[in-house]
Protein backbone atom coordinates (compact mmCIF):
# COMPACT_ATOMS: atom_id res chain seq x y z
CA UNK A 1 0.00 0.00 0.00
CA UNK A 2 1.63 3.40 -1.28
CA UNK A 3 1.72 6.16 0.83
CA UNK A 4 -0.93 8.90 0.40
CA UNK A 5 -0.03 12.09 -1.39
CA UNK A 6 -1.82 14.70 0.26
CA UNK A 7 -4.48 15.72 3.08
CA UNK A 8 -6.02 18.42 5.16
CA UNK A 9 -6.52 17.79 8.45
CA UNK A 10 -8.72 19.44 11.33
CA UNK A 11 -7.40 19.12 15.04
CA UNK A 12 -9.39 16.21 16.04
CA UNK A 13 -6.88 13.63 14.55
CA UNK A 14 -3.87 15.38 15.13
CA UNK A 15 -5.00 15.62 18.34
CA UNK A 16 -6.31 11.96 19.25
CA UNK A 17 -3.13 10.71 17.60
CA UNK A 18 -0.79 12.48 20.07
CA UNK A 19 -2.89 11.78 23.29
CA UNK A 20 -2.85 7.72 22.55
CA UNK A 21 0.90 8.55 21.51
CA UNK A 22 0.42 7.31 17.66
CA UNK A 23 1.29 10.37 15.69
CA UNK A 24 3.48 8.23 13.75
CA UNK A 25 0.44 6.72 11.75
CA UNK A 26 0.41 10.04 9.62
CA UNK A 27 3.50 8.75 8.11
CA UNK A 28 1.03 7.08 5.46
CA UNK A 29 0.91 10.25 3.88
CA UNK A 30 3.68 12.70 2.61
CA UNK A 31 2.18 15.90 3.29
CA UNK A 32 -0.43 17.30 5.73
CA UNK A 33 -1.93 20.78 5.15
CA UNK A 34 -3.28 22.66 8.21
CA UNK A 35 -5.03 26.34 8.38
CA UNK A 36 -4.09 28.85 10.69
CA UNK A 37 -6.74 28.75 12.68
CA UNK A 38 -6.11 24.45 13.17
CA UNK A 39 -2.82 25.39 14.21
CA UNK A 40 -3.80 28.32 16.95
CA UNK A 41 -6.39 25.17 17.92
CA UNK A 42 -3.61 22.97 18.54
CA UNK A 43 -0.33 24.58 19.44
CA UNK A 44 -1.44 27.54 21.32
CA UNK A 45 -2.29 25.67 24.11
CA UNK A 46 -1.25 22.72 25.88
CA UNK A 47 -3.25 20.18 24.06
CA UNK A 48 -1.71 16.73 22.93
CA UNK A 49 -0.55 17.80 19.58
CA UNK A 50 1.41 21.07 20.61
CA UNK A 51 4.51 19.42 20.09
CA UNK A 52 4.06 17.06 17.53
CA UNK A 53 2.28 19.35 15.36
CA UNK A 54 5.48 22.07 15.76
CA UNK A 55 7.73 19.37 15.28
CA UNK A 56 6.37 17.57 12.41
CA UNK A 57 7.99 17.77 8.74
CA UNK A 58 4.87 16.65 7.25
CA UNK A 59 2.50 19.32 8.51
CA UNK A 60 2.84 22.69 6.46
CA UNK A 61 0.40 25.33 7.38
CA UNK A 62 -1.46 27.23 4.37
CA UNK A 63 -3.28 30.58 4.06
CA UNK A 64 -6.34 30.59 2.91
CA UNK A 65 -7.34 33.11 0.02
CA UNK A 66 -10.05 36.15 0.78
CA UNK A 67 -12.67 33.85 -1.29
CA UNK A 68 -11.63 30.48 0.77
CA UNK A 69 -11.66 32.80 3.68
CA UNK A 70 -15.51 34.20 2.49
CA UNK A 71 -16.18 30.22 1.89
CA UNK A 72 -15.57 29.50 5.87
CA UNK A 73 -17.38 31.53 7.28
CA UNK A 74 -20.28 30.67 5.23
CA UNK A 75 -20.08 27.22 6.09
CA UNK A 76 -19.54 27.85 9.40
CA UNK A 77 -22.53 29.57 9.75
CA UNK A 78 -25.00 27.16 7.14
CA UNK A 79 -23.57 24.26 8.71
CA UNK A 80 -23.13 25.76 12.40
CA UNK A 81 -19.35 24.57 12.02
CA UNK A 82 -16.95 26.01 14.43
CA UNK A 83 -14.38 28.38 12.27
CA UNK A 84 -11.33 25.85 12.52
CA UNK A 85 -13.32 22.99 10.77
CA UNK A 86 -15.23 25.60 8.46
CA UNK A 87 -11.44 26.66 7.48
CA UNK A 88 -10.03 23.14 6.81
CA UNK A 89 -12.98 22.23 4.27
CA UNK A 90 -12.42 25.68 2.68
CA UNK A 91 -8.55 24.31 2.02
CA UNK A 92 -9.23 21.45 0.77
CA UNK A 93 -11.44 23.12 -1.74
CA UNK A 94 -8.68 25.73 -2.27
CA UNK A 95 -6.38 23.27 -3.01
CA UNK A 96 -8.13 21.23 -5.09
CA UNK A 97 -7.12 18.01 -2.71
CA UNK A 98 -9.62 15.43 -2.65
CA UNK A 99 -8.54 14.23 1.44
CA UNK A 100 -10.12 15.44 4.11
CA UNK A 101 -9.17 14.20 7.97
CA UNK A 102 -11.64 14.36 10.73
CA UNK A 103 -13.09 13.15 13.73
CA UNK A 104 -15.76 15.54 13.89
CA UNK A 105 -19.48 14.24 12.54
CA UNK A 106 -20.89 17.64 11.17
CA UNK A 107 -17.61 18.04 9.77
CA UNK A 108 -17.60 14.82 8.14
CA UNK A 109 -21.25 15.55 6.53
CA UNK A 110 -20.36 18.85 5.11
CA UNK A 111 -17.06 17.72 3.49
CA UNK A 112 -18.78 14.43 2.06
CA UNK A 113 -21.44 17.07 0.40
CA UNK A 114 -19.06 19.31 -0.90
CA UNK A 115 -17.44 15.85 -2.63
CA UNK A 116 -14.08 15.13 -0.44
CA UNK A 117 -13.18 12.15 0.98
CA UNK A 118 -13.26 11.75 4.99
CA UNK A 119 -11.54 9.51 6.91
CA UNK A 120 -10.91 9.99 10.79
CA UNK A 121 -8.48 8.98 13.03
CA UNK A 122 -9.61 5.12 13.33
CA UNK A 123 -8.92 4.79 9.22
CA UNK A 124 -5.90 6.76 9.71
CA UNK A 125 -4.48 3.73 12.33
CA UNK A 126 -5.89 0.88 10.05
CA UNK A 127 -4.22 2.57 7.30
CA UNK A 128 -0.77 3.15 9.29
CA UNK A 129 -1.51 -0.88 10.27
CA UNK A 130 -2.24 -1.97 6.51
CA UNK A 131 0.92 -0.48 5.42
CA UNK A 132 3.17 -2.16 7.94
CA UNK A 133 3.90 1.17 10.25
CA UNK A 134 1.83 -0.70 13.27
CA UNK A 135 2.20 -4.53 13.67
CA UNK A 136 -1.05 -5.92 14.77
CA UNK A 137 0.29 -6.05 18.47
CA UNK A 138 0.53 -2.19 18.44
CA UNK A 139 -2.06 -1.21 16.79
CA UNK A 140 -4.70 -3.32 18.93
CA UNK A 141 -3.08 -1.45 21.50
CA UNK A 142 -3.43 2.14 20.06
CA UNK A 143 -7.17 1.22 19.26
CA UNK A 144 -8.02 0.23 22.89
CA UNK A 145 -6.39 3.32 24.29
CA UNK A 146 -8.05 5.37 21.91
CA UNK A 147 -11.55 4.60 23.46
CA UNK A 148 -9.75 4.63 27.29
CA UNK A 149 -7.17 7.28 26.93
CA UNK A 150 -8.29 9.86 24.79
CA UNK A 151 -10.87 12.60 23.64
CA UNK A 152 -12.33 10.45 20.62
CA UNK A 153 -15.93 9.31 21.44
CA UNK A 154 -16.21 5.82 19.84
CA UNK A 155 -18.48 3.45 21.03
CA UNK A 156 -17.53 -0.28 22.81
CA UNK A 157 -19.21 -1.86 19.69
CA UNK A 158 -16.91 -0.08 17.54
CA UNK A 159 -14.07 -0.60 19.37
CA UNK A 160 -14.94 -4.60 19.14
CA UNK A 161 -15.59 -4.22 14.96
CA UNK A 162 -12.38 -2.42 14.49
CA UNK A 163 -10.70 -4.95 17.07
CA UNK A 164 -12.37 -8.36 14.62
CA UNK A 165 -10.89 -6.12 11.38
CA UNK A 166 -7.32 -5.99 12.33
CA UNK A 167 -7.43 -9.31 13.60
CA UNK A 168 -8.77 -10.82 10.54
CA UNK A 169 -6.72 -8.35 7.97
CA UNK A 170 -4.10 -10.56 6.17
Amino acid sequence: MGKIKEAVSNSGPLIHLSQVKSFDAFEIIEKIYITNEIFSEVCSSELPGNKEVRESKLIEVKDLKDRSKDMSKLISQKYSLDLGEATAISLAKQEKIKLFFTDDLAARIVAKELGLEVHGTIGIILRAFRSGIFTKERALKIIENLHTKSSIFITKDLVNYIIREINDYR
